[in-house]
Parts: C-alpha cells; structure tokens; sequence
C-alpha cells in the first residue's frame, strides 16, 4: 500500500492510506492556517496532562484491558 498524498510505500501493518510525514504537513498546514484550531488543540493538551485527567485516563485504560482480558478467559 502506498501514501495517497506522496506515493511512498507503506509498512504493510499501516492502517492508514498516508505516511506520518504527510499527516504532519497537513496538521501543521491546519495550524497555521486556522490558529483557533492550534490553541484549541493546545488547551485539550494542557488540561489532558493535569493529574485528575491522567489518574482516569489510567483507570479507564485499566479496566479496558481487564474486560478484554476476561473476554478473551471466557472463549477459552
């Protein structure tokens, strides 16, 4: 599978049809051209990093991976 914006080849476990090179043109072409969208971007950053917001992150991810891990028991 090849990028659609510059052609170049894909690894083949890529699960999208444009390298990381290109997404990060258009993020910043997207940024510079609409700088309500950066700060926005920024300010979701900022208020994922404090520690309320990290602390359920990991308990979210936590109890993801426990319901997987009983899906997967369950099967077997």
């Amino acid at each position: 599978m090849k990028c659609r914006q510059c052609g170049k080849e894909l690894k083949p476990h890529w699960s999208t049809d444009i390298c990381l090179e290109c997404s990060r043109k258009n993020v910043k072409k997207i940024f510079r051209e609409n700088p309500e969208i950066k700060q926005a971007f920024r300010e979701t950053i900022e208020e994922l990093k404090k520690p309320e917001n990290v602390e359920k992150m990991a308990k979210n991810t936590a109890n993801f991976m426990n319901a997987i891990q009983k899906l997967r028991s369950e099967r077997q």
